[in-house]
């Protein structure tokens, strides 16, 4: 509490201190408030998320996992899911392979001559991404429910019975669960990203369940009413943009068709899976690269229906878009061009950027039991050092590349 007092205290001496800079500061001062109120809503949400209940609810259940050059490590999801605390006559498990140019189908294969009478593997014979692959996967089954799997995650034991508890409302159309990074402890840079996870689910998607409008029900863990999805296979495989197709971004893609459809997307924080989070730079990049080419092209799509289909969402949906766009040329301004100009020290900004932070902390270190807190603080900061990196996302948007996957 006492922290919490000292951010309401800072954030009010911040607001002070904009006022003096004259038409410039009562500009910073709309946009820091605007960020401030955005940021206070999050909480004020989240403290109102309840995750479902659990009510013995068991509808069948299609396992979906897309792989390619995973080579012996996708034995590791399907065992996951091969494990489920799951009754065994109402789940089934469908993997696809996606033209892999290793071992990855043949170790497929050995699983299903062991557990041939749970799993089913396909090869798509050539490397079509993994849109293709999930919407194999679900034309493959009747199941109710389609639980899609990233082939580098793995679903806690008793993942999939509570992560379906949610379909019991017919208005329920996709549910994202809980993810951890599994290797959080490799390095700072695991760290950080574990830090971020658990604030973006615990936090922000959290929030979003409240208004019945998650925006993206994550690859790693997620499953959808088959009836929600199976309607939107075709045009979700056929998406371009720009002229381009799409092959990145699916999981979005697929969660806002979904939105856009009237259905709820909501967020299961009792769901847990684990996935392999990048470890290097390079990795992490291409990664934050393919996410932000993502952003640009759903943003602008769940704008344009979510007023109509979940009205409540629009205004945190907006400044969410605003303050992406915003947010790169904030911290160049702030940080190069007024000190350089002569007009402002980046101080201000920093102190914003540290209430941000420290909120964040206070949030994690409230309700993770782990000692992650202080990467939040740290995280945030580094993350916000990438934002730029929308300008280059925005001028290699139409490039399909995954950077960490070929075709």
């Amino acid at each position: 509490m006492i922290l919490v007092g000292l951010n309401c205290l800072l954030f009010w001496h911040l607001c002070q201190r904009l006022l003096d800079y004259g038409k410039l500061g009562m500009v910073s001062l709309v946009y820091t408030t605007l960020i401030g109120f955005y940021m206070l809503s999050r909480f004020v949400l989240a403290a109102f998320y309840r995750k479902p209940p659990d009510v013995g609810f068991f509808p069948d259940v299609a396992v979906i996992i897309p792989a390619y050059n995973e080579g012996r490590s996708i034995l590791r999801s399907i065992e996951a899911c091969l494990g489920q605390d799951y009754p065994e006559d109402k789940i089934r498990i469908i993997c696809i392979d996606d033209g892999s140019t290793d071992d990855t189908f043949a170790h497929m294969q050995l699983a299903e001559i062991v557990h041939g009478d749970r799993l089913t593997c396909v090869s798509l014979g050539e490397n079509r991404g993994k849109r293709a692959a999930m919407a194999e996967g679900v034309r493959r089954t009747e199941s109710e429910i389609c639980v899609f799997v990233d082939s580098d995650s793995e679903p806690a034991p008793d993942g999939i019975a509570k992560i379906v508890q949610g379909f019991v409302k017919g208005d329920v159309g996709a549910i994202s669960g809980l993810t951890h990074a599994r290797n959080a402890e490799e390095n700072n840079l695991t760290r950080m990203q574990a830090a971020r996870y658990f604030i973006s689910f615990q936090l922000l998607k959290a929030s979003e369940s409240v208004l019945g409008a998650v925006v993206c029900c994550s690859g790693c863990f997620s499953a959808y009413r088959r009836a929600s999805i199976a309607p939107l296979l075709e045009p979700w495989e056929a998406q371009t943009f720009l002229g381009a197709p799409c092959t990145f971004g699916d999981d979005r893609s697929l969660t806002n068709m979904v939105v856009r459809s009237g259905y709820r997307t909501i967020y299961h924080s009792g769901a847990l899976a684990w996935t392999e989070v990048p470890s290097d730079y390079r990795g992490f990049f291409r990664q934050q690269q393919r996410w932000k080419k993502s952003w640009i092209r759903e943003s602008p799509i769940f704008l344009s229906h979510v007023w109509r289909s979940r009205p409540l969402a629009f205004p945190s949906s907006f400044v969410t878009t605003l303050a992406a766009i915003v947010s790169p040329i904030v911290l160049i301004v702030n940080m190069f061009v007024y000190p350089a100009l002569g007009i402002a020290l980046p101080l201000i900004y920093l102190l914003g950027l540290f209430l941000i932070a420290s909120a964040y902390g206070i949030y994690h270190r409230t309700l993770a039991h782990n000692n992650h807190w202080k990467w939040a603080v740290i995280g945030t900061g580094f993350y916000v050092l990438f934002a730029p990196q929308m300008f280059w996302a925005l001028a290699r948007v139409r490039d399909g590349s995954w950077g960490t996957r070929a075709g």
